[in-house]
């Protein structure tokens, strides 16, 4: 099989090292997508996750990085995929420190978990149960596995039929893995999931 080619987009604000390295290990030729890059010529592009939306989304304007990826997915051989905040980016907009647009990539909003009996943010290892077992790269190996979580906001698509994995947290049930077309996204952090995080990883070579 061939080297798939990775491309992890440098946002400069949040850690690339671990999903970098976890890329590495699962066999990908790997390299940090920096701003003055014209063309993406990667079979993935993997926007990462920690830090603020509204500052992702700053960067994101300031970088041209939404044009480079719109153009990215007018190839549908190729993968985008969204590891917590870079999945929540993907929507129409967030309510984190006030209203901000997304991508718009997928339709809907990303919402505040409420912290009535709950402690926010929602931080450690919990269940994917699959609610699609036909997605191409979360098959149905990967139902009730455990994840690594760590977030205060989730997404809230308006097509629940994007829907392809949902977590309980305190009797709250949100959307944690969603997909559309070329399109892949996850709350949860795959490279700080051990073994299950990294076979889901090495899945991406399946699209």
């Amino acid at each position: 099989m061939k080297q798939k080619k990775v491309g992890i987009i440098n946002l400069e604000i949040n850690n690339v090292h671990s999903i970098f390295e976890a890329c590495l290990e699962a066999g990908y030729k790997t390299k940090l997508v920096e701003e003055n890059e014209k063309k993406y010529n990667y079979d993935i592009i993997i926007l990462p996750g920690i830090g603020s939306y509204k500052i992702a989304m700053k960067k994101i304007r300031k970088f041209n990085f939404k044009e480079k990826i719109l153009n990215f997915l007018e190839n549908n051989n190729k993968l985008l995929v969204g590891i917590c905040l870079g999945m929540q980016l993907f929507f129409t907009r967030s309510s984190e420190f006030g209203f901000n647009k997304g991508l718009n990539l997928i339709q809907g909003n990303v919402k505040k978990i409420n912290n009535h009996f709950r402690i926010v943010p929602h931080t450690g290892w919990n269940e994917v149960k699959q609610k699609n077992n036909n997605n191409i790269v979360l098959n149905k190996n990967f139902n009730n596995k455990i994840f690594y979580f760590t977030h205060s906001f989730y997404c809230d698509p308006k097509d629940k039929k994007l829907i392809c994995g949902t977590t309980n947290y305190s009797n709250f049930n949100f959307c944690s893995v969603i997909a559309k077309n070329n399109i892949f996204g996850m709350q949860f952090h795959p490279e700080k999931s051990g073994k299950d995080g990294l076979k889901l990883l090495k899945n991406f070579q399946r699209f």
